[in-house]
């Protein structure tokens, strides 16, 4: 299953036009993001929705096995890492709120020692709160925390959570929503309207939307170090076989 899923042109000095890392697919096309969410923000007078630093409009999902812009990022620098050995195999990985396709695709790699987590899906290996975790320190070499944060009350109290049980020179994934040229985080987690919800923070289940200069010094604050990977650390053709807008950052925190 590993090298299935490397695909034959990862490694390449060039993608093609278009390429799932997830599927190994060429897409002719990527799809738009669900008309659901353009609706719900045009119903509720949301201001930025062409403004995600990462959410693509236009190319949002693959077409062959559903995976979301995001994730096909996720999967390209994962599959990087294991080329560079950086990872060993039988890491400890946990996975929150694990994306269907992308949790699929790693379990089935048998590389990392792989487990799943959440508060409310009952399909995950552990249903927990990610802002208070039975997980012993230093349990996990690697984690996968991506649009998690603007769910929970404390966003703090979960970074810090991460950073607790993560190892010391392990690593995460670690994404939320971001708008671009915002100035501060809009946050209020005594909202319950989901009108309201919709109005400024683009979801009726989301507390907050950040900016991204907080966004970054809340993850160092918790003492995490911050890789901020954009378009000219993967490649301008890269983003664009992958279907990413040119604003996107993947997120990787490091344990010091």
């Amino acid at each position: 299953m590993l090298k299935k899923w490397f695909g034959r042109f990862f490694g390449t000095a060039t993608l093609p036009s278009l390429y799932c890392p997830l599927c190994d697919s060429q897409p002719t096309a990527f799809l738009p993001l669900s008309a659901y969410y353009l609706e719900k923000w045009q119903q509720h007078g949301f201001p930025y929705a062409a403004a995600g630093e990462m959410t693509s409009l236009d190319t949002y999902s693959c077409p062959v096995c559903g995976a979301s812009d995001r994730e096909r990022l996720y999967a390209l620098w994962i599959k990087q890492q294991i080329a560079e050995k950086t990872f060993s195999e039988g890491a400890k990985l946990i996975h929150f709120a694990p994306e269907t396709c992308l949790s699929k695709q790693i379990r089935d790699l048998n590389f990392f020692d792989y487990a799943s987590a959440d508060l409310m899906m009952t399909e995950a290996d552990h249903q927990i709160d990610i802002t208070d975790m039975p997980f012993t320190n230093e349990q996990f070499d690697f984690f996968i925390c991506s649009h998690v944060l603007e769910h929970v009350e404390s966003d703090d109290a979960a970074i810090s959570e991460l950073y607790r049980i993560l190892k010391k020179g392990g690593r995460g994934i670690l994404m939320a929503p971001i708008v671009v040229g915002l100035e501060k985080t809009l946050e209020d987690i005594t909202i319950t309207d989901e009108a309201e919800r919709w109005r400024l923070f683009g979801q009726d289940d989301h507390l907050r939307i950040y900016a991204h200069d907080d966004y970054v010094n809340k993850i160092k604050k918790q003492g995490f170090l911050v890789d901020q990977l954009d378009q000219n650390h993967f490649g301008a053709s890269v983003f664009e076989s992958l279907g990413l807008k040119p604003t996107s950052i993947l997120y990787i925190v490091t344990k010091k």
